[in-house]
């Protein structure tokens, strides 16, 4: 949260108000956060895109698009190692976006997502990307036993990979569930923002995307 965003709370605010009564409210309140620091930033917000059930979700966007570059983010394995995407480039990129793997359909689009690398090139680098501790990550990596071939990662540190895809959702402060694809040029090829974000993600285009541009059938 910036400063300049707590000064003008605090000057709304009665006099008997500090600042850290405001950061205090602010942690307990992440949606009022999102929002603060959307402003802040000068971000757009957009409810039309995706939902859960009949609850409209807001994107804090700019959301990228199909053929625009994949911004240089950095994101955190297990280990706490970085990964930075602009390292990737190159290569053909699945990146797999899910809220939380500590839910029922996140789980399952993760298991739906490994078993699909069967079908996709084999030097295909796919990845689940959550706001997950890597701690989580790999606890479930190892329970449920994911394909080797699929790597976790997180965007807990900084958020970078929301923010700069436009996939932060700012009612949970987590991550839209989506499909992204990039090419080896580093660019965008496919992308699947799933309209309700309580259904998994529609594996079929995503694989026909994946083997248009590796030039298979």
């Amino acid at each position: 949260m910036k400063r300049l965003s707590l000064v003008v709370l605090l000057a709304a605010c009665s006099h008997a108000t500090s600042e850290s009564d405001v950061v205090a409210y602010l942690q307990a309140h992440p949606a009022t956060r999102a929002q603060l620091v959307t402003k802040a930033e000068g971000r757009i917000t957009d409810a039309t895109k995706i939902h859960r059930g009949d609850k409209p979700l807001t994107l804090i966007g700019p959301t990228l698009d199909v053929g625009d570059a994949a911004p240089d983010v950095t994101v955190f394995d297990s280990k706490l190692e970085p990964v930075k995407l602009a390292a990737l480039e190159g290569k053909l990129v699945v990146l797999s976006v899910v809220p939380s793997i500590d839910t029922h359909v996140c789980e399952s689009q993760t298991h739906h997502v490994a078993a699909a690398i069967e079908q996709m090139p084999a030097n295909v680098a796919v990845f689940t990307v959550s706001r997950d501790l890597p701690f989580a990550q790999q606890r479930f990596f190892e329970e449920a036993q994911i394909d080797k071939r699929m790597t976790m990662v997180s965007d807990y540190r900084g958020g970078d990979f929301g923010h700069a895809f436009g996939a932060e959702v700012q009612e949970s402060g987590l991550l839209a569930r989506s499909v992204w694809v990039i090419g080896p040029d580093g660019k965008i090829a496919y992308r699947q923002l799933v309209d309700d974000q309580g259904q998994e993600p529609d594996l079929e285009p995503v694989i026909a995307a994946v083997k248009k541009i590796a030039g298979q059938k």
